[in-house]
């Protein structure tokens, strides 16, 4: 006998939530920075325990929408609530509750499927603090149940397996076997690209960037570079910013902030890839790209 659920993961910006599918996938699929909204689209991971396949679906953290990326992210917030047979509410134990939290509550009181809150950064509270965040979230809605979790250092997460085995459907696996996620090499290429970024230039450079990958060059095609060597791949890779002094602030005096980036995205590649790997970066100005509706559909967000 078989059991299949999809899992959407949800919250708000920064509460954890790739981390966790990280985490659960046992594989780095979605890119982690302290920046709020560092995911823009669905990210599967899919992981098979026993009889049961369980579809986790990570997606941008809920905000105000204020271009039309905003919008498309909240679109597939939509998608994967209205897939999902578990929800999974993913929230900063160690943060306020304030009225995104409460906004969200309401929401998903009206929701048909089961939802299970994840108090996260568990390492961050002392056992009175986190009674106190559960006695609080408590308050806002009925929850399946309640799991304190620590996604960063994979605390707690096999009471959150038991609970997600006992409460997933019968139903025949969607994925083979072998399946892990449906993100393609380039694409997550370009996530750890623009990760690397984010992580670099933090609040300097918050969100008017995207990560274009212009050529990709295989071993033995025409143009590989020979100094490489057998069996690599030769990435050549285009940032697109919004404003030209953010352009400035990427290359870095003498050009160290984007050597420094290439350099940090370069080795996370070579780990993705299993294989030598050589990196090319540009930095483009393209001013509100986030708002041409072409420029998204070029970097399929």
């Amino acid at each position: 006998m078989a059991n299949f659920a999809t899992v959407a993961i949800i919250g708000l910006p920064n509460s954890g939530k790739s981390t966790l599918l990280n985490a659960l996938v046992g594989e780095k699929l979605a890119a982690v920075s302290q920046t709020p909204q560092t995911t823009r689209g669905r990210i599967l991971g899919v992981v098979n325990r026993g009889s049961v396949q369980l579809a986790f679906l990570d997606t941008p953290g809920i905000h105000e929408a204020k271009h039309v990326l905003n919008q498309r992210m909240l679109k597939h917030v939509e998608t994967a609530l209205a897939e999902a047979d578990l929800l999974l509410w993913v929230v900063d134990a160690d943060g306020f509750l304030g009225p995104g939290e409460r906004d969200l509550a309401k929401r998903l009181k009206k929701a048909k499927q089961p939802v299970y809150l994840l108090l996260n950064k568990l390492d961050l509270l002392s056992k009175g603090r986190l009674l106190e965040k559960v006695t609080q979230y408590k308050d806002l809605m009925g929850f399946r149940e309640i799991v304190p979790i620590g996604a960063k250092l994979g605390q707690n997460l096999e009471p959150l397996w038991s609970i997600l085995e006992r409460d997933a459907p019968q139903g025949d696996w969607h994925f083979q076997d072998d399946t892990f996620t449906d993100q393609t090499e380039r694409g997550m290429a370009m996530e750890f690209i623009r990760e690397k970024v984010l992580r670099k230039t933090r609040e300097e450079v918050p969100h008017g960037v995207a990560v274009i990958i212009e050529r990709w060059i295989e071993s033995g095609q025409d143009e590989y570079p020979e100094d490489l060597g057998e069996g690599g791949t030769f990435i050549q890779a285009q940032i697109l910013v919004e404003r030209a002094n953010h352009r400035k602030i990427l290359l870095g005096s003498g050009g160290e902030m984007i050597r420094d980036i290439r350099q940090s995205a370069q080795r996370e590649l070579k780990k993705l890839l299993q294989r030598p790997v050589r990196l090319e970066l540009h930095v483009k100005v393209q001013e509100d790209w986030r708002n041409r509706p072409e420029q998204l559909d070029r970097l399929n967000l």
